[in-house]
């Protein structure tokens, strides 16, 4: 017979495992005292315990069989259908290790537990070692806020949406019905997030894929914004929002005095109110999708001082619009579309809006600390938009004595009034907001928590954010923008002719591979549902897996284009990932398991055709891309290097 482990072998062993994905509570609870909890052995045998709880003690698992107990309060958990299971409530934790138990890697648990001296009291005589520390497993006390805990989600969003399931230990609700109300809130406002990250990449998967391709001449040949990195060092930037607020004090970096301290970096949105306000920005930033952000550009003149900093997804209308230099982020995709031809880049984070990847480029500026003005994040006085930007200028042929800009701003804002929260702002006054605003918060606030930068909120307007400092635009620009900015790098605006002549011989070879690529997955289609005929029949199916592994093989030769195809293919990937849930968590004999195999492995050929012709068609049109800048290039009105 083994000897049982001593209680410090017990807590030590959990928090060597604990410490893989949460050392920060690890330190929280070396340094927490456990409770008192009294402990016995269950009529079934395992340990149960109680906790003295306002003047009585109260159970926090079965006295007769805690394991049943736990079984039945998991018995609401169908891992068919539920890609993220949250747990309100430790207890004891045996619920918590009966779900983790029956749990495969294509899922994601959360437990929230708010009293970390009972989680050590438990910790310190229930071994957890078999699911503390798995990747897919998040462990929240109560110092979790909102940012932390949709920086630890956002990664299994795909996961979450194919269905969560809510678990709540009945006696943590007696004792912190409010904490676990508050948490739940949290996860609902993170699911609201990866409800739409996850929307956006399926439904805008292929429009995404098509800019990033037309933008390879820019991406190839161009800049990138590696001679930015670190350019700024402890200089303040001022990142410019189209809030409501904007109008208060951004009339502040008008005085030249002024404006030669900070950095500039505004969204492509009020790039013109700027410019009309005799504001210069250093920066101009660029990532939506649609064509009418061709607008924001309509008119302008040459602006060779002013960097467009775009993101390659971004429509290429915008980058072929823009009259200065141009820089472009880094995308994995592109790298690896251009496989050897690709190259090293100092990453950029991807922004979900021009705001989040204006303030992404102050920090690869290195600027300190960050100023950001007009970013609400809700509708100050009933308003959309700052007065001034583009958007007024298409509603203009419409106003009227009967349809003012007040009127159809206020339209804007209703016309998603289900999605609507009314909150409060910065004053304590009412806000509307909406659920994509506050998704943007969301991930703001995410942002801001990881920030090694100070963060001031100068925007005067608008909803509080977490992770910031409140103040006044002139306030911070007095205290912090006391020094001339160094000359910020410009880049050449003609594309490298030589790169643009390699990347047109890629896309052809990338478009001939994809041709393979489709050939072959019409080829397996059959041999796969002659394995489904022939199933019992050994030898058989033998010889069908062998010609279904010979193309498995010759389509790994191809494998950098069939990476890329598999970036194509999301929708695919989302519905490949469901499968395999319900293949994995289904208790079936072995030949109904291998033809649920083979049924997802159908459908997966058959949305991977259909990638394989989008992306031939992307692919043809890119190359014409390419060589329309090969033959721009070459003639000699071709844009010639800004001055330095």
């Amino acid at each position: 017979m083994q000897t049982a482990p001593q209680p410090a072998n017990i807590f030590a062993a959990n928090l060597a495992q604990l410490r893989r994905t949460e050392p920060e509570l690890c330190q929280r609870l070396l340094d927490q005292p456990p409770a008192s909890l009294q402990w016995a052995a269950s009529n079934a045998g395992p340990l149960w315990a109680t906790i003295d709880h306002q003047g009585r003690q109260l159970a926090l698992a079965s006295r007769y069989d805690p394991i049943a107990e736990a079984e039945k309060l998991a018995s609401s958990v169908d891992h068919t259908k539920h890609g993220g299971i949250v747990v309100l409530g430790l207890g004891l934790g045996y619920h918590v290790a009966h779900i983790a138990r029956h749990m495969g890697n294509n899922s994601l648990l959360v437990v929230f537990e708010p009293n970390l001296a009972l989680l050590r009291a438990v910790l310190e005589r229930i071994d957890h070692t078999a699911w503390l520390g798995r990747p897919n497993v998040v462990l929240a006390d109560d110092h979790m806020d909102r940012a932390a805990l949709l920086g630890r989600v956002e990664y299994f969003s795909a996961m979450m949406m194919q269905g969560i399931a809510l678990v709540t230990h009945p006696p943590s609700r007696q004792m912190h019905a409010e904490a676990l109300k508050q948490f739940g809130q949290m996860v609902t406002e993170a699911l609201s997030y990866c409800r739409t990250h996850v929307a956006t990449a399926i439904v805008n998967a292929t429009r995404t894929y098509r800019n990033l391709a037309l933008n390879l001449p820019y991406y190839v040949a161009g800049a990138s914004t590696d001679d930015l990195y670190e350019a700024a060092r402890g200089y303040p930037a001022v990142c410019v929002g189209a809030g409501p607020s904007l109008v208060k004090n951004v009339d502040l970096l008008t005085d030249p005095a002024v404006r030669q301290n900070v950095v500039v970096i505004t969204a492509q949105t009020t790039l013109k109110p700027l410019l009309a306000r005799g504001i210069r920005p250093d920066f101009v930033t660029a990532l939506d999708y649609h064509e009418i952000s061709r607008r924001f550009y309509e008119g302008l003149p040459d602006l060779p001082d002013v960097t467009l900093v775009a993101e390659p997804l971004a429509n290429p209308a915008i980058l072929d619009s823009y009259p200065g230099p141009i820089r472009v982020t880094n995308h994995k995709f592109l790298d690896g579309l251009l496989g050897a031809l690709a190259q090293p880049r100092i990453p950029v984070p991807y922004g979900a809006t021009v705001a989040h990847l204006s303030f992404y480029v102050a920090q690869h500026l290195g600027c300190d600390p960050i100023i950001l003005i007009g970013q609400d994040l809700g509708f100050s006085d009933g308003l959309y938009y700052s007065p001034g930007t583009a958007i007024h200028d298409v509603w203009a042929p419409e106003l009227g004595p009967f349809n003012t800009l007040e009127m159809m701003e206020w339209q804007r804002i209703v016309r998603h009034k289900p999605l609507l929260r009314k909150l409060r702002d910065i004053h304590g006054r009412p806000i509307y907001s909406d659920e994509q605003m506050l998704t943007y918060l969301k991930q703001f606030e995410r942002d801001f928590a990881k920030a090694p930068q100070k963060v001031l909120d100068a925007s005067e307007g608008g909803l509080p954010k977490d992770h910031t400092t409140a103040t006044t635009l002139a306030e911070a620009l007095s205290a912090h923008a006391t020094r001339p900015v160094p000359r910020l790098p410009t880049p050449p605006r003609r594309l490298d002719p030589d790169r643009l002549a390699a990347a047109s011989r890629l896309l052809r070879q990338r478009t001939d591979e994809v041709t393979q690529i489709r050939q072959l997955s019409r080829k397996a289609i059959p041999l796969l549902r002659q394995m489904i005929e022939h199933q019992r029949d050994r030898p058989r199916m033998n010889q069908l897996l062998e010609r279904v592994e010979k193309i498995k093989r010759r389509v790994n030769e191809l494998h950098e284009s069939f990476n890329v195809i598999n970036d194509l293919n999301a929708l695919g990937a989302f519905r490949r990932a469901r499968a395999d849930r319900a293949i994995f968590n289904t208790d079936t004999d072995e030949f109904e398991r291998q033809r649920r195999q083979i049924d997802r492995d159908l459908d997966n050929l058959d949305m991977l055709i259909q990638a394989c012709e989008e992306a031939m068609k992307i692919f043809r049109d890119a190359l014409e891309r390419v060589e329309h800048h090969q033959r721009l290039n070459r003639s000699p009105r071709a844009p010639q290097p800004a001055a330095a």
